[in-house]
């Protein structure tokens, strides 16, 4: 059974110095909510398990992918394969973007546990 809920009720969280996240959970899949406000950016990492996806809502930040430095704007998708290290890092002002992960990242869900039916 699905559920529904606005991002604007889900907790918004400072994961990172300007780098607020709110987070969903389904049984095979996550999405974030990410809000960059410029300077901003994470460290160089990489998800084992997970595929990632960014899909960018509004504003612009750098993607480094290995060595590529990708500039990502409204209106754009980037698929990050597992294993592969890459960094975010904000450009001006403030950026939204939805990320994806599959299998889903439950240690996001910081401050929501969500429902099971």
């Amino acid at each position: 059974m699905p559920y529904v809920e606005s991002w604007s009720d889900l907790p918004e969280v400072e994961v990172l110095p300007g780098n607020f996240r709110r987070s969903a959970a389904g049984l095979k899949s996550s999405i974030n909510r990410i809000r960059m406000v410029h300077p901003s950016a994470t460290p160089p990492h990489k998800h084992a398990e997970e595929e990632q996806m960014v899909m960018m809502l509004s504003g612009e930040m750098d993607v480094t992918i290995g060595e590529e430095v990708i500039r990502l704007k409204a209106d754009q998708v980037c698929v990050i394969p597992a294993g592969t290290q890459h960094r975010f890092q904000s450009v001006d002002g403030t950026c939204i973007f939805l990320e994806t992960f599959s299998p889903p990242r439950f240690q996001n869900l910081i401050g929501f546990l969500g429902k099971v039916f």
